[in-house]
């Protein structure tokens, strides 16, 4: 007896929706953590200089925090 590509088809298909099905528990949920800060720092490969945060004056005298770096280019 030959089986026609369809049934081929139909028993693949069911068969990776039930693979799908009995796997979806062993993968982990991944969730963000909104509690907890994640540090980041922007630093030069070559030389290991950082940019850091700061405070300047905005126009109307008020502090604001900004992200200081420097240009060593040309």
């Amino acid at each position: 007896m030959q089986i026609d590509l369809y049934t081929k088809s139909i028993l693949t298909v069911i068969a990776i929706s039930l693979l799908t099905i009995a796997l979806q528990n062993f993968i982990p949920v991944a969730n963000a953590d909104k509690t907890k800060i994640q540090r980041v720092a922007i630093c030069d490969l070559l030389n290991g200089r950082c940019a850091v945060v700061g405070e300047a004056i905005q126009y109307g005298g008020n502090p604001a925090n900004v992200l200081l770096t420097q240009n060593y280019g040309g």
